[in-house]
């Protein structure tokens, strides 16, 4: 689909590159939708196929983190792209795998993202559960170094939160249709979620 990407096949992406319009491609690996765009969640190389049904897919190739010292230390206020492992009952413990500006990580980080970090003037109300799940790629911020060496997240900011996640039931890559809620194109099933602020 000539003119209809904002890259070429084999150009060099980085997270949160916008790539295409959703309603033409679907997000493959190293990808994911956000509003009406697909945008890449690694660094790497793109590549755009065609398929049968006229709707083609958008992948990003994955390249070797850069040569950044294995002691590198995030800084409070980055951004980081973080993967789900693990909840618990006052909190999300991820694994950090890019940050912005510096790209995917050579060594993964720990962290957690706290009941209290969830969301804007959280309360109790907040569940961790209807927030993330494991498997989710989460769009967070550093606001601090805990204790082990893993660090503090959040995502009580408008543009940060999921922003990708798979169905449960069906196994495909949800779009967030609210700030709580996202849905399985393929069934139509709503799942919770802390979505980060859809960008057209």
């Amino acid at each position: 689909m000539p003119g209809q990407t904002l890259f070429i096949d084999g150009s060099k992406v980085a997270p949160g590159d916008k790539l295409c319009a959703s309603k033409l491609y679907n997000p493959g690996k190293g990808c994911y939708v956000r509003g009406a765009s697909v945008y890449a969640c690694a660094v790497g190389t793109v590549k755009f196929t065609e398929s049968k049904d006229g709707k083609g897919e958008a992948s990003v190739t994955l390249e070797e983190g850069r040569q950044y010292a294995s002691s590198l230390v995030l800084n409070v206020g980055d951004k980081v792209l973080a993967k789900v492992n693990r909840i618990q009952v006052n909190m999300a413990n991820i694994e950090i795998v890019a940050a912005e500006g510096i790209g995917t990580l050579r060594e993964h980080h720990s962290g957690i993202i706290r009941k209290e970090d969830i969301r804007v003037a959280a309360t109790e109300e907040v569940n961790i559960y209807d927030s993330f799940r494991p498997g989710d790629i989460v769009w967070a911020k550093v606001i601090s170094l805990g204790d082990s060496r893993k660090y503090i997240l959040s995502t009580a900011e408008n543009d940060l939160g999921v922003i990708r996640a798979v169905c449960a039931s069906s196994g495909e890559i949800m779009a967030p249709i609210s700030w709580k809620e996202m849905q399985c194109p393929k069934t139509g099933v709503k799942e919770p979620r802390k979505c980060a602020k859809p960008k057209e």
